[in-house]
């Protein structure tokens, strides 16, 4: 949170300066006097760009053109019972000018912080995935309906387990910190992995997520063992691409490996095989994101 707050206090500052301004005569009679539209527009584009999610993901450089553009027309065309430019009037469109400029520009600051820090927190806390992973001790009832159905039928099922591989969760901190900046990077690393994993799913997959363990387990009803696979490899080029992160996989299927879910699990587990590259990208990223915080 060290940047959220430095971005919040260097935006508290400058609004307490904007909108006392006028009240500042260091001992001589202040002669700026700025319009009271140009209080009204600097509270406006505030709140929109840290509130619109719009205005919010403009560049500022496009934010600027656009509020100082308003800014510009309405002097000329609404507002125009003083030139905007000759004399004292120019510059004291220029302090106006560059008031709200800066305006634009902290608020940008604290909006792009504060995004950080959604992210960081929605990825910590698990929730924005936890509608499509379930934990594995709430699904036993489905998971036994599931085999159940494919004895009945000769349907064939396969059981995927899908982990980050946590040699690569490094951290050079003192021992207490250390365990807890590896619990939160590695929560950081699953909860993103869950993201990529649930967009490769069909909505028949079943997603568990076997927390104690920092792996998932995917169950795929009428699923051969090479399709399991053929979705590994997508989940994994997937896990590449989007995270830098690579992840082991081990598939196992009914009913030619093992009968009864936990065998299927067991025989999953063996196929883990430690990939060529690792989880540092990824872990560097989180781990940055816990300092920043």
């Amino acid at each position: 949170m060290k940047h959220l707050r430095q971005s919040f206090s260097a935006l508290l500052i400058h609004l307490a300066i904007f909108y006392n301004i006028e009240r500042l005569d260091f001992g001589q009679e202040n002669i700026i006097d700025i319009q009271t539209f140009v209080y009204a527009l600097g509270l406006i584009a505030l709140m929109s760009v840290i509130f619109v999610p719009a205005l919010r993901r403009l560049h500022v450089a496009v934010s600027l053109v656009l509020w100082l553009g308003v800014y510009v027309m309405c002097r000329l065309f609404i507002f125009n019972q003083r030139p905007l430019l000759g004399g004292i009037d120019t510059y004291l469109s220029i302090t106006e000018l560059a008031a709200l400029y800066i305006l634009i520009v902290l608020a940008h600051n604290v909006a792009r912080d504060l995004h950080d820090f959604e992210e960081a927190v929605k990825n910590i806390t698990f929730a924005d995935v936890s509608r499509r992973v379930r934990k594995l001790e709430d699904a036993s009832e489905e998971i036994q309906t599931e085999l159940i159905r494919s004895r009945r039928h000769h349907y064939p099922l396969t059981v995927m387990i899908i982990e980050p591989d946590a040699k690569s969760i490094k951290a050079v901190l003192h021992r207490t910190v250390q365990e807890l900046q590896q619990v939160m990077m590695t929560r950081y690393i699953i909860t993103s992995l869950a993201r990529v994993i649930s967009k490769q799913l069909r909505r028949t997959d079943m997603v568990l997520d076997q927390h104690e363990r920092g792996r998932f387990i995917i169950i795929s009803p009428d699923t051969s063992a090479s399709s399991s696979d053929t979705l590994a490899q997508r989940i994994k080029s997937a896990a590449a691409e989007q995270l830098g992160v690579s992840v082991l996989c081990g598939v196992a299927s009914f009913p030619d490996e093992a009968l009864t879910f936990e065998e299927l699990v067991h025989q999953a587990e063996t196929g883990l095989q430690s990939p060529p590259e690792s989880l540092s990208k990824l872990a560097v990223y989180a781990s940055n994101k816990v300092n920043q915080r």
